[in-house]
């Protein structure tokens, strides 16, 4: 799998970049089940906000601010350590 923020070819079941760290795949969308990137905010096929359960509680990285479940230590956008 090709990293899409530094372009390192990684293992198929690689879950982090072993160039820069990003973390790797796709997510899901939990109101249609389309794939979706993991650093997309909102479904392509139907529109819904992705992690749209991230909101409520959920812990904005410095970084990227992106919103990331409560308790989360590394953002799940740009795997920076959230303070």
């Amino acid at each position: 799998m090709k990293c899409k923020t530094c372009g390192t070819l990684n293992d198929a079941d690689a879950i982090f970049c072993k160039g820069c760290g990003t973390k790797l795949g796709v997510d899901q969308c939990s109101q249609c089940g389309a794939t979706a990137d993991l650093d997309a905010l909102f479904c392509a096929k139907c529109g819904a906000k992705l992690d749209s359960k991230d909101s409520i509680g959920g812990k904005t990285c410095q970084s990227c601010g992106f919103v990331n479940p409560a308790g989360t230590t590394y953002c799940k956008r740009c795997n920076q350590k959230i303070i």
